[in-house]
């Protein structure tokens, strides 16, 4: 029989075996019922360490047997239920399938959740970094060149294991979430399409997505939301949309007075199921924009576009906000980017209001 130390009752033991040199501790869970571990080590300091840390998690309701049985797998099925039963559009339109998902799943295959520590998610982006990551994961067929993901891409990939690690401690089922190392992100998006660059645009594309690509433009919609609206949402001649809480970002139903360019191409459509078809969408959109001039621009500029554009028309922030779906100001404000050519007749106005302020000036204008 091992020898144990008595202590003041509540507080477990710590003893050693006969057949090891190392020791144990022993205490009782929150069922109820005793628990028996090795500290992995002969020295006792490190056992009462542990002891001490078993049982301020028992104290603060977190049952000891069962997070040290927690896995990647269990928090990950936790997500996606999360996502699922809040309507969460990256789960319902891709069945699941969500970017990064598959990097996580490799990496993190059968891992214990109280292993998942800082150390071993730097270790993780270093292998995004490097590219091995993407090479596990690949698929036979595929014969597109590996390449290291940018920082904004991990990030968006490390926000996913911070989510599921917070929704376990939200349901008590670990102590604590780890410090998450996010990286810096100096490759900010800021293109926008500027309207006679849009009618170039849509001259290249298939008539079948001129109706969504019109509505992005117009709107600053997601792609997500805008794919989701159905012709019950429309009024029958055409000038009115009634997008419901579950559709839009910010949950709040939205009605939205549709612009003519907007109704007379929808008055061409076919009226059943979705409104807007995005069959090709993403190889379209790069053919178009290559025929037009530039090929640089990607389906987002449009919602970067939707934002800038009705502010800059004289559109209350408010209310741009509203018809986009951005929740807070500072994002929105990410969105609307300011263009050259708003910086140039800022600059001219300036000038014109203000007159010259120095007489070789003038003299040069005239």
């Amino acid at each position: 029989m091992p020898s144990k130390e008595k202590r003041t009752r509540g507080t477990g033991s710590i003893y050693k075996r006969k057949d090891g040199p190392n020791y144990f501790i022993a205490y009782y869970g929150r069922n109820g019922r005793q628990v028996h571990e090795s500290s992995g080590s002969p020295i006792k300091a490190v056992a009462e360490r542990l002891l001490r840390k078993r049982l301020e998690k028992v104290e603060k309701g977190v049952p000891v047997d069962q997070a040290r049985k927690l896995r990647y797998e269990d928090i990950r099925d936790a997500l996606l239920t999360s996502y699922r039963n809040n309507v969460i559009g990256i789960v319902t339109r891709r069945k699941g399938s969500i970017h990064g998902l598959a990097y996580l799943d490799e990496f993190f295959a059968n891992v214990k959740v109280q292993s998942i520590t800082t150390p071993l998610i730097d270790d993780f982006v270093a292998k995004l970094k490097s590219g091995e990551l993407q090479r596990r994961c690949r698929k036979p067929t595929e014969k597109r060149a590996i390449k290291p993901l940018q920082n904004g891409s991990i990030n968006r990939i490390l926000a996913l294991l911070r989510r599921m690690m917070n929704l376990a401690w939200e349901s008590s089922l670990i102590h604590s979430v780890p410090h998450f190392p996010m990286l810096a992100e100096n490759n900010v998006r800021e293109g926008f399409v500027e309207t006679d660059q849009f009618k170039k645009i849509i001259g290249f594309l298939p008539a079948h997505l001129v109706p969504l690509v019109v509505f992005l433009y117009r709107t600053g919609c997601r792609i997500g939301a805008a794919l989701q609206i159905e012709w019950a949402m429309v009024s029958g001649d055409c000038t009115k949309m009634f997008l419901p809480g579950r559709i839009t970002k910010n949950k709040k139903p939205l009605p939205l007075k549709l612009t003519n360019d907007l109704t007379a191409v929808l008055r061409k459509q076919f009226r059943s199921g979705k409104v807007f078809d995005d069959t090709n969408l993403r190889s379209a959109w790069a053919s178009a924009t290559k025929k037009a001039g530039c090929p640089g621009l990607l389906i987002h500029d449009l919602r970067r576009s939707g934002a800038r554009n009705p502010v800059d028309s004289g559109t209350p922030e408010t209310v741009a906000m509203k018809i986009g779906g951005w929740l807070t100001a500072s994002v929105f404000r990410r969105y609307n980017i300011v263009s050259p050519r708003q910086i140039d007749e800022a600059m001219s106005s300036l000038e014109q209001n203000d007159g010259a302020l120095i007489e070789e000036a003038a003299s040069a204008g005239d």
